[in-house]
Order: structure tokens, then sequence, then C-alpha cells
């Protein structure tokens, strides 16, 4: 095995080296006229992604920090974005879930190549309460929902057939719901609760833009970072 390292690892960097960055449409993006509220921003570009065609545009890397200070990151999905906060869903006894209670720290990085366009969130975390996490789950599909209640994210999987067993026809495991409520206890909702976002523009003429929003006790500041 040692023998092979070098040769794979030659290849693979003349690989990389082969690849470029995309070029996107890059959008008009004037930072003197961006809204005070970055949560408004956000919307705005989120929107536009979708109109532009970026496959699931609302999916993100979400990175977390474990009790031991090791950093972690996945790629998941935005449940839901207030004024507050981004939510995200995580079982409670999923590492996921463990490093948002225990470390309740988190970044977010949402990438959308096709304009050019990142969006940056770091921020605390808090549970979301009962009727949030409640009204969440219940606007899940069937089949999520069944494995919300099995509820072995991230374990071994020693016996794929017990697996299939256990969610079997998701129809007969929501039957033992009881109905206009969770019964996955360790299923919840968490939000970040941004204290920082950037927002990156890449450009083909002139020098990207990046535009920082800072939260202060009752508003926002904004300050323009070097590309």
């Amino acid at each position: 095995m040692t023998g092979t390292v070098g040769p794979v690892r030659s290849e693979l960097s003349e690989f990389l080296a082969g690849l470029s960055w995309p070029r996107p449409q890059s959008p008009e993006f004037d930072p003197e006229h961006a809204p005070a509220d970055p949560v408004v921003l956000f919307g705005t570009w989120l929107r536009e992604a979708v109109a532009a065609g970026v496959p699931a545009a609302h999916v993100m890397t979400l990175a977390t920090v474990d009790a031991a200070g090791r950093p972690d990151a996945r790629v998941t999905v935005l449940e839901d974005v207030d004024e507050h906060a981004f939510w995200v869903a995580a079982s409670e006894s999923s590492p996921k879930g463990k490093q948002l209670g225990r470390v309740p720290v988190a970044a977010l990085v949402f990438h959308w190549p096709q304009l050019g366009r990142q969006v940056r969130v770091r921020g605390t975390v808090r549970p979301a309460d009962a009727a949030r996490t409640e009204a969440a789950f219940e606007r899940l599909s069937a089949h999520a929902r069944a494995e919300a209640l099995v509820d072995r994210q991230s374990r071994p999987l020693h016996d794929e057939a017990w697996l299939s067993n256990a969610l079997g026809d998701p129809t007969e495991l929501l039957e033992l719901e009881v109905p206009g409520a969770a019964s996955a206890p360790a299923w919840r909702l968490w939000g970040v609760d941004a204290g920082r976002m950037e927002f990156f523009q890449a450009s083909t003429s002139e020098h990207h833009q990046r535009l920082r929003y800072s939260r202060t006790e009752q508003t926002w500041t904004t300050e323009l970072l070097r590309p």
C-alpha cells in the first residue's frame, strides 16, 4: 500500500492543477445599497439562486465543534430562517446534535457557484421550543419521519436487513405516533443566531466583493473586506 501513495498523489495533484474556478454569471451587487438587515439580503440572494437554476439552493455546509475542540462539517438542509436565526434539524443523539448541544456555536456556508456567490454565517446555537420542533417534524416526508422515529443516525450499521425491517412501511410506523405531536423526542430544530454574516460576490472583471455584517445590541454594522 505504501508504495502507491506517491504516484496516486502525483496523479491527483496533476488532475487538480488542470481544474479551474467556474466562471459565474456575476450579477450586479452594489454593497453601498445593501439592506441594513443581512437576512433580507440573504432572502434576495436565495431567491435569485433558485431563479438562476442553482440546484438545491437551500443546501449548506454546517460546521460544528466537539467537546475536545475538534471541528466537524457536513452538508445539510436549511429548514427555516427568520429575523433571529437559521434553523437546522438534528437528532440529539447524533454526533451533529451532540455537538450543537454541548458546544453551542456553529458556522454555515451557502455556495451558489453559478452566481459566484457565497454566504457565511457564524453564531451561537440554541434548541427550538417544542411547538416549533413539532411543526417542523410534521412537515417531513413519511420516510424521513420514520427514520427519525427509529433514531439510529450515524451509528454503525451492522445489519442492513435490520434497518430495512425497522423502517418497513413508513405508514405502519407512523401509525404509532400521537396525532398532532412529534413522537421522535430526540429529533429537534436548532437555531444558529447569526452574530456575523458575510456576503461574497465573485467578479470576472474587477476584484471580488466581500460585505460583512456584525451584530450589535440594537442593529447591524457593515464593512467591506479585502477579497
